[in-house]
């Protein structure tokens, strides 16, 4: 409980220090770019010498099938995504991401088990720039990252998050991103190949909108595919807002089947 607050603090003195700083270099480094709501990594990096917080809350939840006998639901709170990001140069940024969350079972609508606020996995590891965009050329990252259990108890091993990730832009308004990779076990376990496809449209120079597509091919043959929506408000070059929305469409045991949230995102420019 004390963690959970101390990373709360963290990220809303580190954004109220970036609303004093956040005229500095604004022209040169641009709008502000994120991973956030989005399955779909973006294939940007941090600019040198910024420092990057994503933060927000979700709901999702699990359902009984239909054969099943009881009326059983399993639902998730996050009370706090951070993700930290600092660009360490022009094409390489480092990462840190952990969550802060707790569960409950509902049985036929009434709740029967509350879980206490606990961490998960956390995930740690570097964005690199490849190429930019060029043509039908889309520009592309490569993001590796470490999941292990620092502080979270339940983890049975460490796995490796290795992504590609692409976008092109279609037109002034309209922006496709997508990519692919997985989670490898480090001792054993099914593979995961994950891949994701958003749309993103600008209505408003400052809102957007996106539609994406994502999913999972396991060795075991237990795949999933989901879908999600979401808005975003730019309220000025260094702070974002986002709200999004999704659901299953494969109806496994064990997925999620709907999911909300909400949160911000902000940048500390070097200066």
């Amino acid at each position: 409980m004390k963690r959970s607050v101390f990373f709360t603090l963290l990220a809303f003195a580190l954004m109220y220090k970036n609303v004093l700083a956040q005229e500095a270099n604004e022209a040169a480094e641009g709008t502000l770019i994120t991973d956030r709501p989005t399955q779909t990594y973006s294939s940007f990096v941090v600019p040198k010498g910024a420092f990057q917080i994503e933060s927000g809350m979700g709901y999702s939840n699990e359902l009984s099938p239909n054969f099943a006998l009881v009326d059983l639901t399993a639902e998730t709170f996050t009370l706090n995504f951070l993700q930290l990001r600092y660009g360490l140069s022009d094409r390489l940024e480092l990462r840190l991401a952990q969550n802060v969350y707790f569960d409950r079972e509902k049985l036929n609508g009434e709740v029967r088990r509350k879980g206490e606020l606990q961490f998960a996995s956390t995930w740690i590891g570097a964005k690199y720039g490849l190429l930019d965009e060029e043509g039908f050329v889309p520009k592309t990252s490569f993001l590796a990252e470490y999941v292990t259990d620092v502080f979270e108890d339940k983890m049975k091993q460490s796995l490796i998050n290795l992504r590609l990730n692409f976008s092109n832009t279609l037109s002034e308004k309209m922006t496709l991103g997508y990519g692919f990779g997985g989670l490898v076990p480090t001792k054993n376990g099914p593979l995961n190949f994950e891949y994701s496809v958003v749309g993103a449209y600008a209505f408003q120079p400052n809102w957007g909108a996106f539609l994406e597509l994502y999913g999972t091919f396991r060795n075991d043959w237990v795949n999933s595919h989901n879908v999600d929506m979401g808005i975003s408000y730019l309220v000025n070059n260094n702070l974002q807002l986002d709200a999004y929305t999704g659901f299953d469409l494969s109806n496994n045991i064990g997925d999620t089947d709907f999911l909300f949230g909400f949160g911000f995102s902000t940048r500390i420019l070097k200066k």
